[in-house]
């Protein structure tokens, strides 16, 4: 570690701009982790599972074909970067997460808002997102179409940089559901990202 004080200018230039590694998904405690969708992306230590064998896969699925070749109650930390939009049936999806995962686990999820750019920028994506939506994933909301128990830990709307600057990611951050219905498309946001627990 370096005695020597980082400039005031290099400090200043890491808070306003994020790049693209801030937003990445990073397990919240120890335990094995199993990436979902990991592409060549594929986080350090993890089991990853991609559809692509062209990938650093080390199990190849389809996501959409249930159930996964996975063990039950494996996994401590689930990674889903940027899959959730891919799948056909999101709550199918999040239920065979729910098996893989150990109790307690957590799930992190990152997805395009619906007022991003993002969401509509590739031809593949099968569903798009609010915090809303995300939310619908506790049982206690809609037990009705789940049976499985997830329980919320933290929620947040990541926003790029020139948004964030003015303040608006703080406040819809706070009024998340204001935010939503109101400004969303006035100040798009970037990014959905979650953090579940596996309640067993």
């Amino acid at each position: 570690m370096s005695l020597i004080p980082e400039p005031y200018a290099t400090q200043l230039k890491r808070r306003l701009f994020r790049t693209p590694d801030f937003y990445r998904l990073h397990p919240s405690g120890p335990g094995p982790i199993l990436d979902v969708g990991c592409g060549n992306a594929k986080y350090e230590g993890a089991t990853g599972i991609d559809i692509s064998a062209d990938t650093q896969a080390d199990i190849v699925a389809d996501l959409n074909e249930f159930p996964y070749p996975l063990e039950d109650d494996t996994y401590a930390q689930i990674l889903c970067q940027d899959v959730l939009e891919h799948v056909k049936e999101p709550l199918k999806f999040m239920a065979e997460l729910h098996r893989v995962a150990k109790p307690g686990a957590r799930i992190h999820i990152r997805t395009p808002h619906f007022s991003s750019v993002l969401a509509y920028g590739d031809a593949t994506h099968e569903h798009i997102f609010s915090a809303m939506a995300i939310r619908t994933f506790e049982k206690s909301l809609f037990s009705h179409y789940l049976s499985t128990d997830l329980r919320v830990v933290d929620l947040r709307l990541d926003f790029w940089d020139p948004i964030r600057w003015i303040g608006v990611a703080a406040l819809a951050n706070r009024f998340q559901g204001p935010y939503e219905s109101l400004f969303a498309f006035r100040f798009p946001a970037m990014n959905i990202s979650a953090e579940l627990e596996v309640l067993k």
